[in-house]
């Protein structure tokens, strides 16, 4: 886990990660569930990104709640990556146990697909299960203790990801001009860039590497 300044920091810092470390790059293909808190409309547009972008559009008519047709778009092998609010923003409704239990056989067919579940209004479902519990290899967790403990303007937040996950797999897949590059962005901070994993290179990511040792958050933040 990387304890951070709220879920803003979070969506800033995983983008910015996966960028660097060639995990997303220009003219991949995200998915996003959609109606979402609109960043995660604005960031893959940035010139930092310039992704394409699939939208999964969960039905107002069944609860919205995303049917089996919109969730098999993540079959597509160009689908690097699907972005997720749960419960929903703004429309404040958890995913269903059938659509979880149906993108987890979805990720058995596709192993290398990265989720990101953004569960800051998890604590206010009813028998609330995250995604992250279902495909723990794949998934990357963000959440803010903001809204359940009127904490906003304390910027509180935290990213976590699995001991054993799919991040790290690709990272060591990366070619050699790439693993030899980020050899060079990480060798400051470790005598091993290679073994770094990908939530420690998030956490040197967020202060420009140089300045690893002064990430995460305040003294007074982690009291």
């Amino acid at each position: 886990m990387f304890a951070v300044e709220g879920g803003t920091a979070a969506m800033t810092y995983i983008f910015n990660t996966m960028r660097e470390n060639h995990l997303i790059k220009a003219g991949d293909t995200i998915a996003l569930g959609t109606p979402i808190f609109t960043p995660y409309i604005e960031i893959p547009r940035l010139n930092d990104y310039q992704l394409n972008v699939v939208n999964l559009g969960a039905d107002v008519e069944h609860g919205w709640q995303y049917s089996k047709k919109e969730l098999d778009k993540l079959r597509d092998p160009k689908v690097k990556a699907f972005f997720l609010v749960d419960p929903s923003n703004p429309p404040s409704v958890k995913m269903d146990t059938e659509s979880l239990e149906y993108i987890a056989e979805i990720v058995k067919e596709r192993p290398d697909l990265i989720l990101l579940t953004d569960d800051v209004y998890g604590t206010f479902a009813d028998d609330f299960v995250s995604l992250f519990a279902l495909c723990p290899r794949n998934t990357i967790l963000v959440y803010s203790y903001s809204k359940y403990f009127g904490a906003t303007g304390w910027r509180l937040g935290a990213i976590a990801t699995h001991r054993d996950n799919v991040l790290d797999e690709q990272l060591a897949k990366l070619p050699k001009e790439h693993k030899k590059q980020l050899h060079e962005r990480y060798e400051s901070i470790t005598t091993e860039p290679e073994k770094l994993k990908f939530i420690d290179r998030l956490v040197a990511d967020s202060r420009t590497v140089a300045l690893n040792h002064t990430a995460g958050l305040s003294t007074r933040q982690q009291v």
